[in-house]
């Protein structure tokens, strides 16, 4: 996380990077091409999701490049229920929020919309941040013509980058709008499901590094700003027989930024939305997937392979796919081993970004992976456990990454980045007691690369152990908690302020949600970092102490 209440957050699944997960929005692919920064600028209120699918491992041959090292689906459809919500928080560092979301309709046809607005003034100096969120889905479902899904989404964002991208600069600043339509259909006649998907997402950014022009050297002249658009199109068709499920599909996806920075030059224009930006660079890729895949149950068997290859203008051809196999001892019991390969194309900012501390390289080639791993999946009436170990295998892994006493990151193709991992979970669940639920969860990490005395931005910092304990329990009548205490040792190091290589200093977090819950509201209260640990994550960044939030949710079915 760079700050406080999603300001700006990564996700890292299995060590990968930030662009090496595959983020989509009710099933459409939003993964940003110029960066992975952006791939978490969600124009929906946290309160809204109904649940969150991660797939943890190589994911391409079903979702295309990018799935890298895993894929997160973030949903918020509703059912046809009527409802309206409404919320107020506020606390720590001049928090607040309001969000007022509802759903009308019915089985046939419903639609869901919210509004919500945050902002803060910050944990430290320039760390402010102001976010509004926009989003709408509707579902008409038919009998003879299939299911329809639209969404209509809109952020704005805004953000004090106190040395999110380099310590060097602490007066950083970024603003950034997002805009994104889509479509999905569905349709099931017999033993045929037919699927298509049309959607168009656009970002702008602008990016400060002197905020307001504030103490700024003579050589900066103009602030960064970028526009990226992306057009898809996908269809698949699954056909059901004796002999299993096989799946065929194509995708179609543009990929296009206008920039002052990314990209090769053009005549100069004027940014939309901006005030004195202007666009001087711009550039171009369109890749084509193709993906075949096949399952089968035989008996307490189950088998799966596939296979993809994506084509695009700038890198050619890249064909990935894999294997699954799982038994089921019964229906609460079942192991699996899976073998499954990745790619992931740079993005436009690994290829092109050019600044007073980033350099890149325009000759970087795709990352690849092979990943292996076996596992077991537990389901008890009381009880569950879920335990995996993996092994990628990664080549050409790209990275920025410096000497401690340089002051500018390059964009490289490291060469191998081998991940040997383990992931164990525990939930146990309590019958007529006051505890409700204790889980446990660990994850191992261990990478075989060294850095060679560089300090590695991303790849090579990664959580190398990870213990989480959470409980949940009752207090009194309609008031309960819940707890989360955290060990996170991270691999890895950072260049300080004073320009000395720092290791990451392990630590443990302490958070604890109390809520009220009642028919028609929510009360709640969130104290995070109770422990009140100085710890930084990413690149070295501080993040806040103790900080506390308090709300109110009004709930009307």
């Amino acid at each position: 996380q760079r700050g406080t209440n999603g300001t700006q957050a990564d996700i890292s699944i299995r060590g990968g990077s930030f662009d090496q997960v595959l983020v989509l929005l009710n099933g459409v692919n939003i993964t940003d091409p110029q960066t992975g920064h952006f791939n978490l600028d969600i124009p929906v209120d946290l309160s809204d999701v109904t649940r969150v699918e991660i797939l943890q491992g190589s994911s391409a041959r079903v979702l295309g490049p990018n799935a890298f090292s895993g894929a997160i689906n973030i949903v918020t459809e509703k059912s046809g229920k009527a409802a309206l919500n409404a919320e107020l928080s506020a606390g720590s560092f001049h928090n607040y929020g309001q969000s007022v979301s509802g759903n009308l309709g019915n089985d046939k046809f419903h639609s869901f919309a919210s509004v919500s607005h945050k902002g803060s003034a910050g944990y430290m100096a320039n760390t402010d941040f102001e976010v509004l969120n926009a989003f709408s889905q509707s579902v008409l479902n038919t009998r003879n013509v299939g299911k329809f899904d639209l969404q209509l989404t809109a952020q704005q964002k805004s953000f004090g980058a106190n040395s999110f991208y380099s310590l060097a600069y602490p007066n950083q600043f970024e603003s950034s709008k997002t805009f994104m339509t889509a479509v999905n259909w569905s349709l099931t006649k017999g033993h045929l499901t037919l699927n298509a998907q049309a959607s168009w997402r656009r970002h702008h950014d602008r990016f400060e590094l002197f905020r307001d022009f504030t103490g700024a050297p003579s050589w900066y002249k103009t602030h960064n700003y970028h526009m990226t658009d992306m057009a898809a199109g996908k269809v698949s068709a699954s056909y059901l027989s004796a002999l299993g499920k096989t799946t065929l599909g194509v995708e179609a996806r543009n990929e296009h930024i206008y920039s002052n920075v990314l990209g090769t030059a053009i005549d100069s224009m004027r940014a939309p939305l901006e005030t004195n930006g202007f666009f001087t660079k711009e550039s171009n890729r369109l890749l084509e997937t193709v993906f075949l895949d096949h399952a089968i149950n035989i008996n307490k068997w189950y088998f799966s392979a596939g296979a993809a290859a994506t084509h695009s203008t700038v890198f050619g051809w890249n064909s990935y796919g894999g294997i699954d196999v799982a038994y089921a001892f019964n229906d609460n019991f079942r192991v699996f081993a899976d073998a499954n390969s990745a790619v992931r194309l740079p993005t436009f900012t690994d290829l092109y970004y050019k600044s007073a501390t980033q350099l890149a390289n325009p000759n970087l080639q795709p990352e690849k992976s092979q990943t292996v791993e076996i596992g077991t999946k537990i389901r008890q009436t009381n009880w569950k456990l879920d335990a995996t170990a993996y092994y990628r295998m990664g080549q050409n892994v790209i990275d920025w990454v410096k000497a401690p006493t340089a002051t500018v990151w390059e964009s490289k193709n490291l060469t191998d980045v081998n991940a040997l991992g383990a992931d164990v979970t525990f939930a146990y669940y309590f019958q007529q007691s006051f505890v409700k639920k204790i889980g446990v969860a660990y994850s191992y990490l261990k990478m075989d690369k060294s850095a060679d005395q560089l300090d590695s931005k991303y790849v090579l910092d990664y959580l190398k152990n990870k213990i989480t304990v959470s409980v949940d329990h009752s207090i009194w009548n309609r008031l309960s908690a819940c707890w989360q205490l955290g060990y996170l040792d991270r691999a890895g190091s950072y260049t300080d302020a004073n320009k000395v290589l720092q290791k990451f200093s392990p630590y443990a977090m302490l958070d604890c949600r109390l809520l009220w819950n009642d028919k028609h509201f929510d009360v709640f209260a969130d104290m995070n970092n109770i422990f009140n640990k100085s710890y930084a994550d990413y690149g070295g960044l501080a993040q806040p102490g103790r900080n506390v939030n308090v709300g109110v949710r009004l709930k009307l079915n």
